[in-house]
């Protein structure tokens, strides 16, 4: 099953991770969050109620497609509610992981290239 969200905007502070972190929100995200945060809204054509994202999933973004390591048990529920999760890319999986994160491959030192009006494709495998 896949998915696609369009970027509608990129805010000013979200690609700012120097440490491959970054925030996905839907719309209805507050001011400060859209600062910190990559806002996408789901195709309607692959709804967001029907998500679902479990390792060995994948995103792909500008071409370049990433596999999780690890998807947090609020995930799912928070792209259904809110279009929102936190990314990792290039990082271990910690002992005590965000309940709302996913973490990809920790030896995979890419990040994604977010644009306005690219797409995000999300895999369940």
């Amino acid at each position: 099953m896949k998915w696609t969200a369009t970027i509608e905007a990129i805010g000013k502070k979200a690609l700012d991770s120097k440490d491959g972190m970054f925030i996905l929100f839907g719309q209805g995200a507050n001011k400060d969050l859209a600062e910190v945060s990559v806002m996408q809204k789901f195709d309607s054509a692959t709804p967001v109620n029907t998500f679902v994202m479990k390792k060995g999933d994948t995103i792909t973004v500008d071409g370049d497609t990433f596999v999780a390591a690890y998807v947090g048990p609020l995930v799912e529920s928070n792209m259904k509610a809110l279009g929102h999760a936190t990314l990792f890319f290039g990082r271990k999986v910690p002992k005590a992981p965000l309940a709302n994160a996913v973490y990809f491959d920790p030896t995979d030192s890419r990040t994604p290239n977010f644009k306005e009006n690219d797409d995000i494709t999300y895999e369940h495998i």
